[in-house]
């Protein structure tokens, strides 16, 4: 299973919008865990009740309207957080070939296949946002995301020097772009693709 983790730097950032553009016209069977930290709560909450997951208004209820075949909210004090994802990991189908996870604070006890960080510079840097913005594959500006409303022409950086061929064909299929414009852009930015599928790049 694919992990795809999309982390951001303040609240509103653009993080639902993100996941639901990825999943817009997708065929992949996906899965979405939306994780908030609450520290005042005594008990982690994991929800899947259609109910509360399709409420209209929410951003479960978005991703849902996207194509996500499966969402799960997960709201949880910093230190139960493992316990809490593990138990939403268990009620993800075996069927589900993609999951995206949302949050910050959750990525410190993952490693996904390919990491976004959404950066708003109009808003203060979470706290929770410096731990994984070093960590992320892949920077999207938030007002460029929002504005935009759409992938594929959204310019990205990419933070780390080097990318895996899997990762960069994955980046392709999830931002809707053809291969050769994303190996244009890994060389614009001095990318290195290494364990390259040959034939591929």
């Amino acid at each position: 299973m694919e992990m795809i983790g999309v982390s951001a730097s303040a609240s509103k950032a653009g993080k639902t919008t993100l996941i639901s553009l990825m999943l817009e016209d997708s065929c992949t069977k996906t899965a979405v865990i939306k994780t908030s930290i609450n520290n005042e709560l005594n008990q982690y909450k994991v929800i899947n009740d259609p109910k509360v997951i399709n409420q209209a208004g929410t951003d479960t209820a978005r991703v849902v309207e996207h194509g996500a075949d499966k969402v799960i909210l997960l709201e949880s004090p910093a230190a139960e957080l493992p316990s809490a994802y593990q138990l939403a990991r268990n009620l993800v189908n075996d069927d589900i070939e993609r999951l995206f996870i949302e949050g910050n604070t959750i990525i410190n006890f993952l490693n996904p296949d390919l990491l976004f960080y959404l950066e708003n510079e109009d808003k203060p840097e979470k706290e929770s946002a410096k731990m994984v913005k070093n960590r992320a594959n892949v920077k999207i500006n938030t007002n460029t995301l929002l504005s935009a409303g759409r992938l594929g022409d959204i310019p990205f950086i990419i933070q780390q020097d080097k990318m895996t061929c899997y990762q960069s064909h994955l980046l392709a299929h999830l931002l809707k772009m053809k291969i050769p414009q994303v190996g244009k852009i890994l060389k614009e930015q001095d990318v290195k693709i290494v364990k390259c599928q040959l034939g591929l790049f």
